[in-house]
């Protein structure tokens, strides 16, 4: 089948690869220039690392794993209360763990399909149609093309989704936080030691900075917000970050600083996609524009890495069952989507705890990653065990 992927992030290259590999012509439209950049770092394991040692990414995906030695936690004035071994926070998948940048593990999917896939940067779908066989597409520099099936791969915002099946206010689920990232070429003066993860939490609010190649250092911030932001652009997320740091210790008030320099600037709200079914007719939606579980869930890409892998299989199965396949990739993966999210939803109060009380049955929690029964607790709230089958 000829099929367009709306979406050259993780789910859609993905997608790709897969698609190709098991004899589909797929294209991609990515609306972004060219490949972006290192975004933040992310935890990855479960059925996304399942796929990724089907496809043999596995020697690709070390290479770009950061081997940081440990999490450590600060208070205010930037001493340390306590830290936790990386390698008992691996303990806890087994091994099949990685840490890594969300930019590189999509120049790794890149590297695989660039030769064989074609990839439209710059490309973005404006409206289609379509009947019983195909879908004709106009994109939006007025060129048109027809398909077998239009995948939407485009993210949590996702265009497809709301030409296909509406606004993304009727399928969003706000979880009541803002998160920001960014890239320090220059580190800090004030930190010494530049080999661990540190965070810093506070009731509400939670800020984090960590090494990354290049003698850089990476920011992540989450805080507690009464709604999603009215917009996303670089003005009104560092606005925001003002807002919600100011009066905050250690060394954010030179972060804050600094975040007026910095040319990537990532910004969004923390939620969750749930809808009633992803596809409608030879419409199709895969990754966070159908299954966001949220980034306090973790295992997006994760996730989306197992929604493209089952959504590949379905259709090379299908033979000319189109509908039927769409709906085996969703029931497939769908309970364990929903399973994630209600997990996410669970941590969230202890992610960025509300008061002092649970911020410090939190880090009694944390200190105890290494003890088996806050292993057990963790891997039950998280849903780390089980899950769908690759």
């Amino acid at each position: 089948m000829d099929i367009l992927i709306s979406g050259g992030g993780i789910a859609g290259l993905t997608l790709a690869y897969r698609l190709h590999r098991l004899g589909h012509r797929p294209v991609v439209a990515e609306k972004a220039a060219s490949l972006r950049g290192e975004g933040y770092m992310m935890d990855f394991f479960g059925p996304g690392y399942d796929v990724s040692e089907k496809m043999g990414l596995l020697p690709d995906l070390e290479k770009i794993h950061y081997q940081i030695p440990r999490l450590a936690f600060v208070d205010s004035n930037g001493n340390e209360k306590f830290s936790v071994d990386y390698a008992a926070v691996r303990k806890l998948f087994n091994g099949r763990h990685f840490n890594f940048m969300r930019g590189d593990l999509e120049r790794v999917l890149y590297s695989r399909v660039k030769d064989d896939v074609e990839v439209r940067f710059a490309t973005t779908v404006g409206a289609f149609d379509q009947d019983a066989q195909r879908v004709q597409v106009r994109f939006r520099d007025g060129t048109t093309d027809s398909f077998d099936l239009l995948v939407g791969a485009d993210g949590v915002h996702s265009h497809v989704r709301a030409l296909a099946f509406g606004p993304e206010p009727n399928f969003m689920r706000f979880l009541g936080y803002d998160t920001a990232a960014f890239i320090l070429d220059q580190p800090p003066q004030a930190l010494h030691d530049r080999a661990a993860f540190y965070t810093l939490t506070e009731p509400r609010r939670q800020a984090a900075i960590y090494p990354i190649r290049g003698n850089r250092l990476a920011t992540f911030f989450v805080h507690k917000s009464a709604r999603p932001p009215g917009d996303f652009c670089v003005e009104s997320a560092r606005q925001e970050l003002h807002a919600a740091y100011r009066g905050m210790g250690w060394i954010v008030p030179e972060l804050l600083e600094r975040s007026e320099q910095v040319a990537g600037l990532y910004f969004d709200a923390v939620t969750q996609i749930e809808m009633p079914t992803w596809s409608l007719g030879r419409v199709v939606l895969v990754g966070d524009a159908c299954q966001c579980v949220s980034l306090i869930a973790g295992q997006g890409a994760s996730m989306a890495m197992a929604g493209a892998y089952i959504l590949a299989q379905a259709l090379a199965e299908a033979r000319d069952d189109v509908a039927g396949a769409l709906a085996r990739y969703e029931q497939q993966i769908k309970p364990d989507i929903e399973e994630k999210q209600r997990a996410g939803r669970s941590m969230a109060r202890w992610f960025v705890p509300e008061d002092r009380a649970h911020l410090a049955i939190r880090d009694l929690f944390l200190r105890a990653t290494g003890w088996p029964l806050a292993s057990r607790f963790l891997r039950n709230q998280f849903a780390l065990g089980g899950g769908v089958k690759i």
